[in-house]
């Protein structure tokens, strides 16, 4: 037997379903038509299909996996298509699939898949650029989580763990009261002066205040940081209605086990 992964075919005239053998223990895999092409993400055990040629769910076709990946799902929220740019540290593995960057669709939800000693960043905006807003996360130990807006600021984003917000800020910074972005760039993204002025320590800008402790807003904002997750499975969610973290409420639940 054999323990597979699946993904996505170039192929999509076709019903099919492309295996990638991870380990030799068997493993029943079903697809039922007419779903043209399949990804997959691996959660607890189970590798979960997230979605077909026509961007439909569909069910779990394969189990058994062993949790030896981490799992980051990405929903839209924000109410425009948004851009995805993959980056993964030095030196350490890359995603499954290696993608490098991808679009999602508004009110779209999609997965990736990482193996065990992974570390690097999800950037998110309207447009590809080095200084959107960013999902971080480490799978070198336990799961780490963080939402970055050190380097700018594109879109608000939160992630959660079992349940619960842990790491980001679902505040729409471009529509704060009174406050502009001292240097705005076409997305639009908000540059983050902090980066040039070299304040590891803060205090954060003022237009990236508000977020401040919730998500990175300057380098050694560490409350952001959410490390020792007891699930290897991440959902995190783009747009100001998607659910605050208690940061934000000046209080934090703790995802430690």
């Amino acid at each position: 037997m054999a323990l597979a992964a699946i993904s996505k075919s170039s192929d999509l005239s076709a019903t099919t379903v492309t295996v990638t053998i991870l380990k030799e223990t068997p493993v029943p895999v079903t697809s039922d038509p007419p779903i043209s092409t399949v990804t997959v993400a691996i959660s607890n055990g189970t590798a979960f299909p997230i979605t077909s040629a026509s961007g439909a769910w569909s069910t779990p076709i394969i189990t058994n996996i062993l949790d030896e990946y981490l799992t980051i799902s990405i929903t839209n929220l924000y109410g425009t298509p948004l851009s995805l740019s993959f980056g993964s540290n030095a030196g350490g593995p890359l995603p499954v699939g290696n993608p490098s960057s991808d679009m999602l669709l508004n009110a779209s939800p999609t997965q990736y898949t990482f193996p065990t000693g992974w570390a690097g960043r999800i950037g998110v905006g309207t447009n590809l650029n080095s200084n959107s807003s960013k999902i971080e996360s480490s799978f070198v130990g336990p799961p780490d989580i963080d939402v970055s807006y050190v380097d700018g600021y594109s879109v608000p984003i939160t992630c959660s763990s079992e349940g619960i917000a842990a790491s980001g800020c679902n505040i729409e910074l471009f529509q704060q009261p009174g406050i502009k972005c001292e240097d705005q760039v076409d997305g639009p993204i908000c540059i983050n002066p902090i980066r040039a002025q070299n304040l590891s320590d803060g205090p954060a800008p003022e237009f990236f205040a508000a977020c401040a402790g919730a998500a990175y807003t300057y380098p050694n904002d560490n409350d952001a940081n959410v490390s020792n997750l007891g699930s290897n499975l991440i959902s995190c969610c783009i747009g100001t209605s998607c659910e605050a973290p208690s940061r934000q409420s000046l209080e934090r639940d703790v995802l430690i086990h």
